[in-house]
């Protein structure tokens, strides 16, 4: 089966998109209403492709579809409008949506979209590792397991940046995407330049920690960081 996560303020549609999907029988299917559900459920579990609303409340779907791309550039992305003007299509294709449907779709043409995007497959650089001795991210468990089983516990936000960056694959994930993926909409009061920073430096110490190199995760000056270590996800 193929896992979608749905985005969609209107609980009316939300419910039958989730309905459609799932009696169709190939979609395990996870719903959310605004961008911070779609954030959480990231952190969770990545889906194969992201089915995103642009009209979504405080967070707009072209805000959310920029980081979720920045952060998860495999992440296939449909997204579902009712602004038909081509600045808002031009918006939606650049923001990073990979297919852009006007509301009212019907919903197997919403479907064969989400078909077609998967059937794609992700990028040859973002599939996983062949080798059994790479350092194993477990999501679901908070935890981090190195080749000699030794594991590593992790708090929610240290989860999200580590799954962030290994789905980069050594690529530079930009500061502005990991901040708006891990504090927007929380906190409002606190310095992110500076939380981002502790949590990096965090993060390396668990990582130095189980005898990964010194170099696993490092900061590109004036752009943002990368994972130098490859991580399997499960």
């Amino acid at each position: 089966m193929w896992d979608v996560l749905v985005c969609e303020d209107f609980t009316n549609l939300r419910e039958a998109l989730v309905d459609y999907l799932n009696d169709s029988g190939v979609w395990r299917v996870r719903a959310v209403s605004d961008g911070q559900g779609v954030r959480l459920a990231l952190a969770e579990r990545v889906p194969d492709v992201l089915l995103l609303d642009v009209g979504l409340p405080q967070e707009s779907g072209i805000e959310v579809a920029r980081w979720v791309k920045a952060a998860h550039p495999g992440l296939g992305i449909v997204m579902l409008s009712g602004r038909t003007s081509p600045v808002d299509r031009l918006a939606g294709w650049r923001c990073g949506a990979d297919v852009y449907l006007l509301k009212p779709a019907e919903m197997e043409e919403v479907e064969l979209a989400l078909t077609a995007l998967v059937k794609r497959g992700q990028p040859a650089a973002l599939r996983p590792e062949p080798s059994e001795a790479l350092p194993v991210l477990q999501v679901a468990k908070a935890q981090l397991v190195c080749s000699s089983g030794e594991a590593c516990q992790l708090t929610a936000r240290e989860v999200m940046l580590l799954h962030a960056l290994a789905l980069s694959r050594g690529s530079v994930v930009e500061s502005e995407a990991l901040r708006r993926l891990l504090w927007l909409g929380q906190e409002e009061d606190i310095d992110h330049n500076n939380a981002l920073f502790s949590l990096v430096r965090r993060l390396r110490r668990k990582l130095d920690g189980m005898g990964l190199p010194a170099d696993a995760l490092n900061v590109v000056r004036g752009r943002g960081y990368r994972l130098a270590c490859p991580l399997r996800i499960e």
